[in-house]
């Protein structure tokens, strides 16, 4: 590390993906260590959630999520919806204006991310769907189906459509 920087530790502690990530792997933990009574736990704190959640990010990563080590959140202010039936591997990068969900009725495990998994701005992965390891999906995309290791996925390009005459 570098020592003239030493400083900057001190301010991660305040940041919004801090928070956001720090927010999930509590919930996480303790729904891991109580089980179905964190559901009801979660209800009779809800008050108290509630008059907090102006100091937290627009992150909802649900808890019964099982998110790998080295999630990241870049730009949580944006937004980010992780679904409860999402199991993704190590070190998932989220830009931000992301949504991991279902199109229809899954279990648990049926949205599985692979190791290295970036989503970039706005990307959006409905399930149930299997990403592999080492993808890329652009900003904007929606993906649908299955992508393989190492792929990338873009958004259809854009354009000007000219007027008909």
């Amino acid at each position: 590390m570098n020592g003239d920087k030493w400083w900057r530790w001190g301010g991660i502690w305040f940041s919004d993906s801090f928070q956001a990530i720090a927010a999930y792997r509590l919930n996480r933990a303790a729904y891991l260590a109580i089980g179905r009574g964190w559901s009801a736990a979660r209800v009779a704190l809800a008050p108290a959630m509630y008059m907090m959640r102006a100091l937290t990010p627009r992150c909802e990563i649900h808890y019964q999520a099982d998110l790998g080590p080295g999630l990241r959140v870049l730009h949580p202010t944006l937004g980010v919806v992780v679904s409860a039936k999402t199991v993704a591997g190590k070190s998932l990068i989220l830009i931000g204006g992301n949504c991991i969900g279902e199109r229809k009725a899954i279990k648990h495990g049926d949205i599985r991310l692979g190791d290295n998994v970036i989503l970039g701005a706005n990307a959006v992965v409905l399930g149930p769907i299997t990403i592999g390891n080492d993808v890329r999906i652009g900003a904007g995309a929606v993906v649908v189906k299955d992508v393989a290791d190492g792929e990338t996925v873009r958004a259809p390009t854009g354009g000007v459509v000219p007027r008909a005459s």
